[in-house]
């Protein structure tokens, strides 16, 4: 019975060959797109060549139509499979209680699996069999009940294990929080604790989340293989799952070598930036000369020497790297690279100005300097920029390019030697003598306090004008930051002086000569 139903299968997939075998001889078992019959979630085989007109699309869905159409009891039969001669072709016919679902001839071996005609037929009878006992099994109320309520067990542990793993990050949040309660971390001159203490809160939350994400997989693989019509996805994540393990750890493992070796040249890095800062402080602190060194310049070349000790480290560990040749490592070093480059265009030129005025010693913090129209102490000499304190108790801040650019006085430099200098001109008429003038304007100079008597007060004829000779007095100040009180003083002895003697100031210019003097009455002197 079992081979008469065999041989009318044969002649049922054989049917329609007889007006196209011709054609199909003449392609020599043309290859098409190949088709591969998946079933349940499991492949039973692939087609690759049309056998009967039936392309390997067609074979693969009249297969497919026939395992449907399979009752409970047809599934209860054997499955096997038997020799013959398909459409031209010779092959195998793979049925289900004799009833046929599809034929292997020779055009459907991959030629790259190096299988034989009968292997794969025996493989496809196995994948078959796998199916057809998985649909048996999935019928049984037995097996169905036992995979869901394992199902609902590994989903119970599941929200036990997240309520624990919660419960434990709540718990080290609170602990650390006791930790650093009241307590100070700097790091360069920086209270780092609010920053520790939200890296700390987002970092758990990270780990916890993993973790959880981590569990609810293996629950979804364990879930997923508790039935049979989903066994083959959860066997598939489970190995996906355990290739990337097995593969993380695999590179792990290799890559502690190249990992020590950048523990190692980080460790060299630190202890050079350690004593280069050491020697730099002692420097700074006065407890080491060094000649072309001063200690306002120590500080800010011991950030600058450990900064490029680090950039030079950093630079050496890189390659050691496991993940420095990988290609979206790299193609994250070259984008964040032109980033830093576009944004640090002006940063660089401001600091890069910081240095040749710390180095060129311009100036440091405490001197009066004069840039432009503004003038007052240094208070700050950052890397971008330069802070004065003027005498209307401003705070300006000058971009370190612009300080470098435009004119710069020093008025504190020198003032130890002979005191800051302070100059103003008048212009007296041709009638007055010069060894008067010159007289009253050291007079009232004496006369004015913060002005140092020793050396003593200047005046120089400056210029021989068309209607007066304009004369300059040098004077030098006790405080260069007394400059403007000085000056207003100064200014208002002078005025008092020479109205006093009734010498007539020409400012503003006269071109003709008055009647008589042009000068404060004396009665406002008193």
């Amino acid at each position: 019975m079992r081979i008469a139903s065999l041989t009318l299968a044969l002649l049922i997939l054989a049917a329609g060959a007889t007006a196209q075998e011709t054609v199909i001889r003449q392609q020599g078992g043309e290859r098409f797109e190949p088709a591969t019959l998946s079933v349940w979630n499991r492949r039973i085989v692939t087609f690759r060549v049309a056998v009967g007109g039936n392309e390997p699309a067609h074979r693969a869905e009249n297969a497919r139509r026939r395992l449907d159409d399979l009752t409970d009891l047809d599934l209860a039969k054997p499955v096997g499979r038997e020799e013959g001669h398909l459409g031209g072709f010779d092959g195998y016919v793979v049925a289900v209680g004799g009833q046929p679902i599809f034929g292997i001839v020779e055009g459907d071996i991959d030629p790259e699996s190096g299988l034989t005609l009968m292997q794969l037929a025996e493989r496809a009878e196995a994948n078959l069999r796998e199916v057809v006992a998985a649909q048996v099994e999935q019928r049984r109320p037995a097996a169905l009940l036992r995979g869901i309520g394992l199902s609902l067990a590994a989903a119970v542990i599941l929200g036990v294990v997240i309520a624990l793993i919660f419960a434990l990050r709540t718990r080290i949040i609170r602990k650390i929080d006791s930790l650093l309660l009241g307590r100070q971390v700097e790091l360069a001159g920086i209270d780092i604790v609010p920053t520790l203490t939200t890296v700390k809160r987002v970092s758990l939350r990270i780990i916890s989340w993993a973790l959880v994400l981590a569990f609810a997989y293996v629950v979804l693989v364990f879930i997923l293989q508790q039935f049979p019509y989903t066994a083959p996805l959860g066997s598939e994540l489970g190995a996906f799952f355990r290739r990337r393990a097995s593969r993380a750890t695999v590179g792990f493992v290799e890559a502690l070598p190249h990992l020590a070796l950048v523990v190692v040249v980080l460790l060299i890095t630190r202890t050079v930036s350690v004593w280069v800062s050491r020697v730099l402080a002692e420097v700074e602190r006065g407890v080491r000369e060094v000649r072309w060194l001063t200690q306002d310049q120590a500080r800010a070349t011991r950030r600058i020497a450990v900064g490029l000790v680090w950039l030079v480290g950093i630079a050496s560990a890189y390659p050691l790297l496991p993940w420095s040749g990988s290609v979206i490592f790299q193609g994250m070093s070259v984008a964040f690279g032109v980033a830093l480059s576009l944004a640090s265009t002006g940063l660089v030129n401001q600091w890069i100005s910081g240095l040749v005025l710390l180095y060129s010693r311009s100036f440091r913090i405490g001197d009066f300097i004069v840039v432009g129209n503004v003038e007052g102490f240094v208070t700050e000499m950052g890397p971008l920029a330069t802070k004065l304190r003027t005498m209307r108790r401003e705070e300006v801040t000058l971009p370190n390019a612009v300080v470098v650019s435009d004119r710069l006085s020093n008025l504190t430099r020198l003032a130890a030697e002979g005191g800051a200098l302070l100059s103003t001109s008048i212009a007296i008429g041709y009638d007055v003598p010069w060894q008067r003038v010159r007289g009253l304007l050291v007079s009232a100079a004496n006369a004015t306090s913060g002005v140092r008597r020793d050396p003593p007060p200047r005046v120089l004829q400056w210029e021989l004008s068309d209607f007066s000779v304009l004369y300059h007095l040098h004077v030098y100040l006790e405080r260069p930051e007394d400059r403007v009180v000085v000056r207003s003083d100064l200014h208002a002895r002078i005025l008092d002086a020479f109205a006093t003697a009734g010498v007539q100031i020409m400012t503003p210019h006269f071109e003709a000569q008055p009647s008589k003097p042009v000068v404060a009455p004396t009665a406002a002197l008193s």
